[in-house]
């Protein structure tokens, strides 16, 4: 079986990359056709890696030769020009459409694999994918039948993969516990203490011979309480029709 070259496999990871246009790039028809089915086929795993590739790639490539002789039969240049390089062609009697070879299939999929391997996909991380599709499949299986059972283990199974659903890395667990209550009218208490009663303020006002300004200042560094204090003297409001 012929197999594809390392200078090939190099070309489809530079357009991958690259963003240029399949029809600029140095390839024969056949070559493009290949490298556009295989990054769909990669795609389409990405999404769904319970699939087989083999599946994904046969199924790709009979669609795409349908579109590719249906389009020929109705005398698109460029479609009767692929289909002769790829050899596609529809029976004269039965009209069945040429299927894609084992060769080329083997030679497909072993694309898709490279691709997996070089954009940056992990091998861990598809492999997890596989298994996560398959217990959601378990699951909807499950629901599906009435076999709640099967439902059990899915969901068993999903929280091991990940551990619980726990984060170490919660930021809301992360954030510093500032120890501050909020009472009910609305002062900043620091844990463990209470906002001063009207006769308390008074108390130590006349004691120490403080202006309720210079007593709220005074409990705000001592505590942590904030509590507003009326100016002595009340300002104009500019905006008032009566002045």
């Amino acid at each position: 079986m012929s197999q594809l070259s390392q200078s090939y496999l190099e070309k489809v990871v530079a357009w991958t990359h690259g963003g240029v246009a399949i029809e600029r790039m140095n390839m024969t028809l056949e070559q493009k056709f290949r490298a556009q089915m295989c990054l769909e086929c990669y795609r389409v795993f990405m999404n769904n890696p319970a699939t087989p590739i083999r599946t994904i790639v046969k199924n790709i490539a009979a669609r795409d030769y349908k579109q590719l002789i249906d389009c020929a039969d109705m005398g698109n240049q460029a479609s009767i020009e692929m289909a002769q390089a790829l050899g596609v062609h529809r029976h004269p009697e039965t009209g069945a459409i040429s299927l894609r070879s084992e060769t080329n299939i083997s030679n497909d999929i072993w694309l898709v694999n490279q691709l997996l391997a070089r954009l940056n996909t992990s091998k861990k991380h598809i492999h997890l994918a596989m298994v996560e599709a398959n217990v959601e499949w378990l699951s909807e299986y499950g629901r599906q039948t009435g076999t709640w059972q099967a439902v059990k283990e899915a969901n068993q199974e999903m929280f091991k993969l990940h551990n619980d659903f726990k984060d170490d890395d919660d930021p809301q667990e992360q954030m510093p516990n500032t120890n501050i209550n909020i009472t009910g009218d609305v002062s900043v208490v620091k844990e463990g203490r209470e906002s001063l009663s009207d006769e308390e303020r008074e108390r130590l006002r006349k004691k120490y011979g403080l202006t309720d300004k210079e007593l709220a200042q005074e409990l705000e560094e001592i505590n942590g309480v904030w509590q507003p204090v009326d100016d002595e003297e009340e300002k104009p409001d500019i905006f008032d029709e009566n002045l």
